[in-house]
């Protein structure tokens, strides 16, 4: 293993056994004669670790016997890091072998933070199908390059640069990866994103697990917005009573998403009864997020102190 390779790949991983193999096993059949390392920051409980001692001795590997959420075990990886380049994907996906040349290329432009695509590994389930629409229509492969405000963690590279000016990560929570980008554009910096760097997300294929984490993403999307955003009383209140309209302004997102990129849209279709099961399960864990206050990562944004 080189001192210094030109990009280090973290992965967060938590009870994912399921997925890890074919993550790491994708990674290490890449085509590519730049230097890269393999970091995985695993809290599972379920013997991830010991797969990956056992199948990948090469990989860098963090073991932690307390929950990492993604933010906390992103920050660890940083911090240890020796490429200048950070590409971040998740324990659920898998890369083509020409994804860490196609990173490096696109991190020769001067854009500080670059995401790609995200398709789904999962064709064969509805649910599988709702909860990919729910997470990742924004980031459909097939549709043209663009600046974005928000791209998921699952799939983002950045130069470090960015993180020793906007770092670390919101930690304890989830969507610690839309808290940093508003930091990001707070400054002027948008992600650009490339749809031809793809990774295929292994999404969830039980209704009742599909349920309870749009549910959990809706609740802290909404007390990191507050925090991130500084929210007022008066503020709180009125997205608590508006929550209601949630529901209809997601699922028209999501619906112009693949009225825009038809690549899955013949999916969209059958599983819409599903998709808005899901939006509204999200739009109810806002409205819980709004009308609960300050949790402790909103009193810590809003003091300047995380």
């Amino acid at each position: 293993m080189h001192e210094k390779p030109l990009l280090s790949v973290i992965i967060a991983s938590y009870n994912s056994r399921r997925t890890i193999e074919g993550c790491l096993c994708s990674l290490e059949n890449q085509r590519t004669a730049g230097d890269f390392e393999i970091m995985v920051v695993d809290s599972s409980t379920d013997g991830t670790a010991a797969l990956i001692e056992e199948k990948f001795p090469q990989v860098r590997l963090y073991r932690f016997s307390e929950r990492k959420h993604c933010g906390d075990a992103r920050n660890i990886g940083i911090s240890v890091a020796r490429g200048e380049i950070i590409a971040l994907t998740d324990a659920d996906c898998t890369a083509p072998t020409t994804w860490v040349d196609q990173i490096l290329k696109a991190h020769r432009s001067p854009h500080l933070a670059i995401g790609g695509a995200i398709a789904n590994a999962e064709p064969s389930g509805l649910v599988s199908w709702a909860a990919y629409f729910c997470e990742f229509s924004r980031w459909m492969p097939g549709s043209e390059p663009r600046w974005l405000d928000d791209i998921a963690g699952a799939h983002m590279s950045y130069k470090k640069e960015a993180f020793r000016t906007y770092g670390p990560f919101l930690e304890g929570t989830y969507c610690s990866d839309s808290d940093f980008h508003w930091r990001l554009g707070r400054d002027g910096h948008r992600l650009w994103f490339v749809p031809q760097i793809v990774v295929s997300h292994h999404s969830i294929v039980r209704l009742r697990e599909y349920v309870q984490h749009e549910f959990e993403h809706g609740a802290c999307f909404a007390q990191v917005r507050m925090g991130a955003q500084g929210f007022s009383r008066p503020r709180r209140l009125a997205h608590s009573l508006l929550s209601p309209l949630v529901p209809f302004r997601i699922l028209a997102k999501v619906a112009r998403n693949n009225l825009r990129n038809r690549i899955y849209l013949s999916n969209f279709v059958r599983a819409l009864p599903l998709v808005v099961l899901g939006v509204v399960a999200w739009s109810a864990g806002e409205l819980v997020g709004y009308a609960g206050g300050r949790s402790r990562q909103t009193a810590a944004l809003q003091r300047g102190t995380d």
